[in-house]
């Protein structure tokens, strides 16, 4: 059995045994001594140091150059893909670019442990007494050339052998080997780090993409259930009492419905218009929740029922929970389009009351009858139907019917072309600063919802609108705050308003409310938006319960819609001053571009339309969604990621590579006393042991076909020492 590598430190003092002797090897005729080789080549330090191997600092330059330029090819390749996928692209590339720099480093660097391990066998060779290195100890040195480990027991071996000192060597040789070791180990560790460090150096960052190639489809409660619209049904009569002036919430909670979003749609014709919708809510994308169709009003938000009949805000997140990417819904909704115009001529096309109710009615008369009119010609109504190019009604070719719009025995204006009027409108005298009155030409019967004219009359007390300009002043004066007299002013708009459906998209996810994203198309179905680079696909399988409905659908809303309907003119009629003198309010302000108390200047179409768009988006949307199941497309999000380069510290960090293989391939220290450069390879050991240069102790023979095992356990003791 063989004896462990260091048993006691060597020393000098063991006697050579008698048989020990050089040992001869055949074929010595080859390698007859010489002058020293003229191929050596120049170095401008080679009193010192070995000369370069120049091949392998010109790779190691090219390889320098061409780091950032392939880690830069490998970093636009990662753009645009998944994490998992950027990742590896990067990882390969760093670590390709950090493999060919770091293995080319290594075999710079390998010089300094062959110098090193040749000079320890050259200083243990000068020991006076029992000189030589154990040839195991020289072949552990040699099997791995650049191994980190190989370097670290070759200072353990100079810690130990007494020839290494610098005492015993400090006639011939003074130069710090050891250095030399620990710079070997920290090229090998530097090669090492080079796939890690490109690595740091290049940033990757995620961000949440969203697609429309890949879906599921789920419900969500974006329609009206049986139940719902019985219970719509329920609160019709109070809807229809004009005194009661009832809504489906209190102010107390108005806040709490769904804000209005917007959007801008392209129309065929180039033209465009603004389509408002009500947001969705988070209840109604919860197993069990609903919206606010439900018709309660009870004035509180939509809740869902958990475990144990205990509820929970629908919009409550938990932030300790992990933030997931969100996905995007696609599903039909319905929505609202505008156009008002002015009415023409007021003086012909307005008549107003002889007088007007005041809080003192003792004060002045009361009219007869105590009605404003409103007349609409024929051709005003159809430049609105043209805006939306939509055909014109039949029921409004005929002139209007003075039976159904003339209270009691008040007469048409004078002057006013009846055969040329299409629509009248009534608005008691009711002190109101706003009225509205509502025509519907479509109950959506035919199911792709509702079409309906407003008329909106405007009545203000000239004392509060300092810069006010009306189509009409009252025929009577009226006294105001401080008895002096003023007038009422009248103006009035007429608007085509259109209830469709269209199919939208909304953002949601784990934390944070639902948000519109954008309109995909017209129409109350969804279907698949292929384009020749993208064909949609369903990746579940697609929902078959009977009660939920792939499609919205007008027919049967027709309740559920006037009291929505009803319900959002009431609020808006709601924002009165005491209902007696025709005082301003924040929401007849909103029909005109001023603002403020004191800021009504003119009766706009384009500031009315949004105002009663974001109204009714409000107060009647909202309730088309109530427990009725539709089918949605699911489309979640994807995870994108992008790479790229910190390019100072990238120059910084290559920069230094250069530098250091450099260093490693200019300097590797020339053998003591002359001794030419030997290495490891093949040919050094050939010159080694061929040409006298290390000579060892007689051992046993070796015979022909031995196991490697058995050549190291026979010889691997011996002791062999240098002979310059």
């Amino acid at each position: 059995m063989s004896q462990p590598l260091y048993r006691i430190p060597i020393d000098d003092k063991t006697p050579v045994p008698p048989s020990a002797s050089t040992v001869k090897f055949p074929f010595d005729s080859m390698f007859s001594r010489g002058p020293p080789s003229t191929l050596a080549k120049k170095h401008p330090f080679a009193r010192t140091f070995e000369p370069p191997n120049w091949r392998l600092l010109i790779t190691h330059t090219v390889l320098c150059l061409l780091a950032y330029p392939v880690l830069l090819v490998f970093i636009i390749i990662a753009g645009g893909k998944t994490l998992f996928w950027t990742r590896f692209l990067v990882s390969a590339g760093c670590g390709l670019v950090g493999f060919f720099l770091g293995f080319n480093l290594l075999q710079l660097g390998k010089g300094f442990l062959e110098a090193s391990t040749w000079a320890t066998v050259i200083h243990q060779s000068r020991v006076p007494n029992h000189p030589g290195v154990r040839l195991r100890d020289l072949a552990a040195r040699s099997d791995d050339p650049t191994s980190a480990w190989s370097a670290v027991r070759l200072l353990w071996d100079r810690s130990v052998y007494l020839g290494t000192s610098r005492k015993s060597r400090k006639s011939y040789d003074t130069r710090p080997w050891s250095i030399y070791i620990f710079f070997f180990l920290f090229l090998v560790v530097a090669a090492a780090s080079l796939p890690f460090l490109f690595g740091r150096l290049v940033t990757i960052t995620t961000t949440v993409a969203h697609q429309s190639q890949y879906y599921r489809e789920v419900a969500v409660m974006g329609d009206l259930s049986a139940d719902d619209i019985a219970k719509a049904v329920s609160l019709a009569p109070a809807f229809e009492d004009y005194s009661l002036t009832w809504t489906l919430s209190p102010f107390s909670t108005h806040g709490g419905l769904p804000p209005v979003v917007s959007f801008r749609w392209d129309l065929e014709d180039g033209e465009s218009d603004d389509i408002y919708f009500s947001e969705t809510v988070l209840s109604q994308l919860l197993p069990g929740g609903s919206g606010f169709g439900t018709f309660e009003t009870a004035t509180k938000l939509p809740e869902k029922e958990i475990k144990g009949g205990e509820k929970t805000k629908a919009t409550v997140n938990d932030p300790s929970k992990p933030v997931d990417p969100g996905n995007v819904l696609r599903y039909p909704r319905w929505g609202i389009r505008i156009h008002c115009t002015k009415l023409p001529d007021p003086s012909i096309n307005m008549r107003q009351s002889r007088t007007h109710l005041l809080i003192d009615e003792s004060s002045v008369p009361r009219s007869d009858n105590g009605f404003t009119y409103t007349f609409t010609p024929r051709a005003t109504l159809r430049s609105l139907f043209d805006s939306f190019k939509l055909p014109f009604p039949a029921q409004l070719e005929v002139p209007v019917n003075g039976s159904k719009v003339l209270q009691k025995n008040d007469t048409f204006p004078v002057g006013l072309d009846v055969a040329a009027t299409s629509l009248g409108a009534f608005f008691p005298d009711d002190g109101a600063g706003q009225s509205f009155q509502s025509t519907p030409l479509s109950m959506g019967e035919d199911g792709n919802g509702w079409v309906t004219l407003e008329s909106v009359l405007v009545r203000l007390n000239m004392t509060y609108t300092p810069d006010g300009k009306f189509g009409k002043l009252s025929n009577m004066t009226v006294p105001d705050v401080k008895g002096q007299p003023t007038h009422i002013g009248y103006d009035s708009a007429i608007c085509l308003e259109l209830y469709e459906p269209w199919i939208l998209e909304t953002f949601n996810q784990t934390t944070g409310l639902p948000t519109s994203v954008r309109i995909v198309a017209k129409g109350n179905e969804i279907t698949d938006q292929n384009t020749s680079h993208q064909i949609e696909r369903n990746t579940g399988l697609p929902l078959t319960d009977p009660n939920i409905k792939r499609r919205l659908n007008s027919t049967n809303l027709l309740r559920a819609y006037v009291t929505a309907h009803n319900n959002s003119v009431n609020q808006m009629l709601k924002d009165n001053g005491r209902d007696a003198f025709y005082v301003p309010s924040p929401t007849v302000i909103s029909f005109t571009t001023g603002q403020g108390p004191n800021g009504y200047t003119e009766l706009s179409p384009e500031a009315f339309a949004q105002a009663r768009a974001q109204a009714d988006a409000s107060n009647v949307l909202p309730y088309f969604a109530g427990t009725g199941p539709v089918v949605a497309r699911s489309y979640p999000d994807r995870v994108m990621s992008s790479a790229s380069i910190q390019p100072i510290e990238m120059a910084i960090a290559l920069g230094a590579i250069f530098i250091l293989g450099w260093v490693a391939g200019m300097f590797v220290p020339k053998l003591p006393l002359g001794v030419p450069r030997r290495g490891f390879e093949l040919y050094s050991w050939l010159a080694a042991f061929h040409a006298d240069e290390l000579v060892g102790e007689r051992g046993p023979g070796l015979a022909r076909n031995m196991e490697l095992a058995d050549i190291q356990e026979r010889v691997g003791g011996l002791k062999f020492r240098y002979v310059n």
